[in-house]
């Protein structure tokens, strides 16, 4: 009976070592973790700054369009003559 249980002992040290080396520990797998998580956040805030990068690009040139639509605007012939004025600020 004795040498059974110094049989199973043997076998599941070496069972246990064998898992051990093939899965690694606890820590290493938390910081595999860790490092996979920061990965992906550095991904993601890349992915968000070239969204917001987009969105403000197309604002501008939206802007930009209807700013030279403005300044192109069609003459209505019916309507009076503006005068525009522009004042010059003396120089300093």
């Amino acid at each position: 009976m004795a040498l059974r249980a110094w049989g199973a002992f043997a076998a599941g040290v070496t069972v246990g070592w064998g898992a051990r080396s093939v899965l690694g520990s606890g820590r290493e797998l938390l910081v595999r973790s860790v490092v996979t998580l920061h990965d992906l956040r550095e991904r993601v805030n890349r992915v968000a700054a070239e969204q917001v990068e987009w969105v403000e690009d197309t604002f501008a040139e939206g802007r930009a369009r209807y700013e030279s639509g403005r300044a192109s605007e069609p003459v209505d012939e019916s309507s009076p003559a503006r005068v525009v004025s522009h004042s010059r600020r003396p120089a300093a």
